[in-house]
């Protein structure tokens, strides 16, 4: 789950994603095998045979010494475990690996540092056998009490903002609270290349959260790197990374170097993809200048942008305010110009959770009622002993340009009759998220990005004990939900009890949903392999590679 600065694209066709629980597998070899495969395992094995085939058309060794990129300009905060924005995975995912990471295809967990696990009959056991061949890029062998150490650094870092989803393990939360003892955490070094993970509850989406980000296996140096990339140098706005030669699957990494360059002019950055300069550009560029359109990628993403109330006990001053109560909230979401604003978006959400095959359907926000507006701010008021003279403000923060002068006179108007006088900020997306610790806004705008397909990568945001929850909001029947569904009998009912949870995050108008995210990038896939479209927007870089020209021997000119 990444924070993301926002990213404008042109409309085009995107695809709906499904998502399912089957994790990445070995295939036999026998040729009958195939038979009795799932439809989802069928599609990975042909994924396989694919890459195989692909193999034929990559470039000669000389001619992959250096892959250029072009990103949005932001330094990068290169420790994994102290990053929540999207635009620094991609090059983590470069640097550092996990025991395991997300299939590009699949978008299911697939082993990398580790290479099996077993569970326990009670489900709250989980013993991960390592590979023998993980090493560092200093050449230093990567063991379970490497990966143990890596876990207590982020667990005893008060600047982890993923840490809480540790909470499942056995003595995690008093530890990162700093009442256990870090001998007490259920993670234990059984042996050498052995790691035992005891639960508080079943969790059987742990490899979804093991493949996030922030649990990639670090040094205690941190110029010593677990990936299949170690950075060479950093100059300005130019991030350099070369192959690392201990990295366990290195031969299948064909990159010498990949290079980011980080711009915010959209005509050079079209200009050098056009000129054959770069290889890939997540920046901005001016799509329609683009010389071959079909480089353009364009797809839903999976993530929601959203504006969320932020309690009093998250401001700076602390001081009580009225947006604290529910009353007050669900009567802006009444008055609130839906219809407007939502028509601006791609892809309009009405709810927080990204649809999921299985999650239930949730009725969000989707029209304005100004009569049920003035009802609630009138019942809201009566109860709070608010008079009617009086004037409530409201504080909202958002990026730079996410709407126009029009749009924020619409909201102001529809609030006006309710007595609201809305204030708007605005910040540059280069520093927005650096602005929210000291912030006294009331209601704040985010763009979500959920790393593994499951409705907690949402609702996690809200939970009460959790390092991601940002509002300060806390409901005691929402956590008690989270819990139910960490120990239910079935997926179905798993889901059922987040679907519950995230209505009464609706009925207690925490937030405002806006859009889903749609994600562009600008590559020339009949000229790279290893890039595939997926709703994470995720591109590992050990798999990227340049293709051979494809040469047509029918169009020679022949001279007889």
């Amino acid at each position: 789950m990444l924070k993301v600065i926002k990213k404008f694209s042109a409309a085009v066709l995107f695809a709906t994603f499904i998502f399912s629980p089957v994790y990445s597998q070995e295939f036999s070899e026998d040729p009958d095998y195939g038979q009795e495969l799932s439809p989802e395992e069928l599609l990975e094995l042909e994924n396989e045979q694919q890459n195989e085939a692909e193999k034929n058309q990559i470039l000669p060794p000389e001619l992959q010494q250096n892959f250029i990129i072009v990103e949005l300009v932001r330094p990068h905060e290169l420790n994994p475990q102290i990053t929540n924005y999207s635009s620094d995975s991609q090059i983590l995912n470069g640097l550092y690996e996990g025991l395991f990471t997300t299939s590009p295809i699949s978008l299911e967990p697939q082993f990398a540092i580790a290479k099996d696990f077993k569970i326990s009959r009670d489900k709250k056991r989980w013993t991960i056998t390592l590979r023998e061949d993980a090493c560092f890029s200093n050449g230093e062998k990567i063991t379970a009490e490497s990966v143990r150490d890596c876990w207590l650094r982020m667990l005893a870092n008060p600047q982890s903002p993923y840490s809480s989803l540790f909470d499942i393990v056995r003595g995690a939360e008093a530890f990162r609270l700093g009442y256990g003892d870090f001998s007490e955490v259920g993670i234990y070094a059984t042996a050498e290349n052995v790691l035992s993970i005891y639960l508080n509850t079943p969790a059987n989406y742990l490899p979804k959260i093991l493949c996030h980000t922030a649990f990639s296996i670090t040094h205690s140096n941190p110029e010593v790197y677990s990936g299949p990339y170690e950075l060479e140098l950093t100059a300005g706005r130019k991030y350099i990374l070369k192959k690392n030669p201990y990295y366990w699957d290195n031969k299948n990494v064909v990159l010498e170097r990949i290079t980011f360059v980080q711009s915010e002019n959209a005509d050079d950055n079209t200009f050098y993809y056009n000129t054959g300069a770069v290889d890939w550009v997540t920046a901005s560029v001016n799509q329609q200048k683009i010389l071959n359109p079909a480089s353009i990628q364009v797809s839903a993403e999976f993530g929601t942008g959203f504006f969320y109330f932020r309690m009093s006990n998250k401001k700076p001053e602390e001081k009580p305010s009225l947006w604290d109560y529910p009353e007050f909230r669900n009567a802006v979401i009444e008055a609130f110009p839906w219809e407007t604003i939502h028509k601006k978006y791609l892809i309009p959400a009405t709810t927080l959770v990204y649809p999921l095959s299985g999650y239930p359907q949730i009725d969000g926000f989707d029209y304005t009622d100004a009569i049920e507006a003035s009802l609630k701010m009138k019942d809201a008021r009566e109860k709070y002993n608010i008079s009617a003279e009086e004037k409530i403000p409201l504080v909202m923060q958002v990026f730079e340009n996410e709407f126009t002068e029009d749009e924020e006179k619409e909201m102001c108007a529809a609030l006006e009759p309710l007595g609201v006088e809305l204030e708007i900020r605005t910040y540059p997306s280069s520093r927005y998220y650096s602005t929210i610790a000291t912030s006294d806004a009331d209601l704040i705008f985010t763009s979500w990005l959920g790393d593994f397909a499951d409705p907690l990568a949402f609702l996690e945001l809200f939970r009460g004990g959790s390092t991601m929850n940002d509002s300060g909001w806390k409901n005691k029947k929402f956590d008690e939900l989270l819990v139910q569904a960490a120990v239910a009998g079935g997926e179905e009912e798993r889901l059922n009890l987040l679907g519950q949870a995230e209505n009464i995050l609706l009925d207690e108008a925490m937030i405002l949903p806006l859009y889903r995210t749609v994600t562009s990038s600008v590559i020339n896939l009949s000229e790279v392999g290893g890039w595939y479209t997926n709703a994470f927007d995720v591109h590992p870089l050990k798999y990227l590679y340049k293709k051979k020209p494809k040469f047509n021997s029918k169009n020679i000119v022949k001279l007889n």
